[in-house]
């Protein structure tokens, strides 16, 4: 064999040395790449496993809600054996909702307090939508949180006091979070964890599950959605006939149309 046919032998055999190594580092950086994506798909999943557990883990139900999640009781446990069941929806951010607080919240808290009505309370947030801002969801998640406190009637008269004068405007996280609590007695223990249950936001599911519920109830027998709006027994009871008695007989009139 020639010195030149030599060269060309140890050329090509250096070639394919090096075609070889070249095949076998792809292999390698292939298969790494593989399990490093595999590992990312497994931390990602891993990862929104954890966060829906801790999601679901920090999901609180008031204690003093209805089983099928449509209400907070007032006075749970008073009612008379067939007491009506009264049903008071209503928004936060509603301006004719606090006028009929005013007038007649007194009223329905006593018939509860004595026994003579089962009340509960249903919190509706479609004006959230109707006003471009989150003020009812928030509310209705710090009056949600007071309850876990036992503190949801002193909290939820005190967000009516609070209501904003400009339509709009919406509740403040410092007046839900921190001006209520101090204004109903919130201190120590039951404030740490009234302010832990807002600001994690733990009672938001049952808030957005009782305006949906809200709504699909009130469509279903007053087809429309509005509040304030009153169900006896699973019948409305205008709003207009209520304004034409006086809060000391609202009991007689509540018993009528049961």
């Amino acid at each position: 064999m020639s010195q030149n046919n030599r060269e060309r032998l140890r050329q090509a055999q250096a070639a394919a040395a090096r075609q070889q190594r070249l095949t076998r580092i792809i292999g390698v950086g292939a298969a790494v790449l593989a399990l490093v994506v595999v590992g990312v798909i497994i931390g990602v999943v891993v990862q929104q496993r954890n966060t829906t557990a801790a999601s679901d883990a920090a999901a609180i139900t008031p204690p003093n809600a209805t089983s099928d999640g449509k209400a907070i009781v007032q006075n749970p446990g008073k009612a008379k054996d067939g007491a009506p069941v009264v049903e008071l929806f209503f928004d936060y951010q509603c301006p004719v909702c606090k006028q009929f607080e005013s007038a007649y919240g007194s009223a329905l808290t006593a018939l509860a307090a004595s026994g003579d009505i089962e009340l509960h309370y249903r919190n509706m947030t479609f004006l959230d939508q109707n006003l471009n801002n989150d003020a009812s969801t928030r509310a209705g998640i710090a009056a949600a949180c007071a309850d876990v406190v036992g503190a949801y009637s002193d909290f939820h008269n005190a967000i009516y006091a609070n209501q904003p004068a400009t339509e709009g405007a919406g509740y403040t996280d410092t007046v839900l979070r921190d001006t209520i609590p101090a204004s109903v007695g919130l201190t120590g223990t039951d404030l740490a964890t009234f302010q832990s249950c807002y600001d994690n936001q733990s009672t938001k599911s049952f808030v957005n599950g009782t305006n949906e519920l809200g709504q699909q109830d009130m469509l279903s027998i007053n087809k429309q959605v509005s509040t304030p709006t009153v169900h006896v027994n699973g019948k409305d009871l205008p709003i207009n006939t209520i304004a034409e008695v006086s809060p000391d007989d609202l009991g007689e009139l509540i018993t009528k149309n049961a």
